[in-house]
């Protein structure tokens, strides 16, 4: 996605709105939609309808790139970003469902097993798509977005069909909590629960690192060597890192606590803004791809932050709480175009070393958060 807003405008403010775009779209939708998701007796159901409409924002942006490849200006970054936050909107939707679904149904210690599938299933396919089907619409210059998007959409909508085989008992819905105001429940959870407060701060801290990521792409297009074929290789190493990754940390959150392999992901985002400056030394694009190597655990660290947020509370109170953690990693996003002119000024080193020192900050915090693994009932279903 940064790649293709660059095709189209070279203002690195435009690259700086996409950070906070995801965030809100990510964090605010979720917690307006939390009360609602409480109160439905079957949750489960709403995730193959979230799942189906985000490829929508796809499909639609294949469609006008596709109607009018001539008009890449103009107008069409801004409704790349009108489609750029729909898209987030239902995704942060779809993850709040999804999560909750996982907390009600999955026990905690096999949470974990459930993030390593998902890797070891995800990636490969990712990869294989990748290698059998992007690669002639990344030959071309500028690669053929259209087709990209289109793809990407219909894998969205094919993947609702599976959520739909889920089995799920109906819960017993409290009258009360219809009359409940999200935001005002969010604020009272933060008021109450210490361990939600400083995973708030944790994740708000994690999320700094999001901040560069449009910035890793385009110190890649500046070195010797690139060329399009390159984005490829670097969807590719994300995927690769991803499975590892979530091998990994799901393997020690299932044996040791989600708090461990949260620490251990959380200290990979120290490393991971260091490893492009590196590699930028050499002035050759050749080994950029190790930087989307260590960006595989960014998905896996959300996943792992979230579980982590289920074993906190009981499932009753899964959507606030998710929802709540989410929007509270969103205000440090809206740093991200200041981010645009540290590059743009600066250049590169400056907005990344001081994103690795506040993920430093964060992987501190994980030493000390409590493990809350066997402080809450857990579902029964196992």
């Amino acid at each position: 996605m940064p790649t293709f807003l660059d095709s189209i405008s070279s203002s690195n403010w435009l690259s700086g709105l996409l950070p906070p775009i995801n965030r809100l779209g990510q964090s605010v939708t979720p917690l307006m939609m939390s009360n609602r998701l409480r109160n439905a007796p079957l949750k489960s159901r709403w995730l193959p309808r979230t799942t189906f409409l985000m490829g929508v924002p796809f499909v639609v942006l294949s469609a006008l790139v596709a109607w009018s490849p001539d008009a890449l200006s103009g107008s069409m970054p801004f409704c790349f970003l009108i489609l750029y936050a729909i898209f987030f909107a239902v995704t942060g939707t779809n993850q709040a469902v999804y999560n909750t679904v996982q907390g009600k149904l999955i026990a905690a210690h096999r949470r974990g097993r459930l993030v390593a599938i998902a890797g070891y299933l995800g990636s490969p396919a990712a990869i294989l798509a990748v290698i059998f089907v992007m690669r002639p619409w990344v030959d071309q210059d500028p690669p053929l977005f259209s087709a990209i998007f289109l793809f990407t959409g219909c894998a969205f909508m094919a993947a609702s069909f599976s959520a739909r085989m889920l089995v799920e008992q109906p819960d017993e819905l409290d009258p009360a909590a219809s009359q409940r105001r999200p935001a005002a429940e969010s604020l009272q959870c933060l008021k109450d629960d210490v361990h939600l407060r400083r995973l708030c701060l944790l994740g708000s801290l994690v999320a700094a690192t999001m901040v560069v990521f449009p910035y890793y792409q385009r110190l890649g297009h500046t070195l010797d060597g690139y060329h399009n074929r390159m984005l490829m290789t670097w969807v590719i190493a994300q995927n690769v890192g991803a499975a590892l990754f979530s091998w990994i940390a799901g393997r020690i959150a299932d044996a040791r606590g989600t708090r461990s392999a949260l620490r251990l992901l959380t200290f990979s985002s120290v490393l991971s803004p260091m490893v492009p400056l590196l590699l930028s030394l050499r002035g050759s694009a050749d080994l950029f791809w190790i930087t989307f190597l260590g960006l595989g655990a960014v998905p896996v660290t959300f996943r792992m932050k979230m579980n982590y947020v289920l074993e906190l509370t009981d499932p009753g109170k899964h959507p606030v709480y998710i929802s709540t953690v989410a929007l509270t990693s969103t205000p440090v996003i809206f740093l991200s175009p200041l981010a645009g002119v540290m590059v743009a000024r600066m250049g590169y080193l400056p907005p990344l070393l001081l994103v690795s020192a506040t993920a430093f900050v964060a992987w501190v915090m994980t030493l000390w958060i409590v493990e809350p693994r066997n402080r809450i009932h857990q579902p029964v279903n196992d």
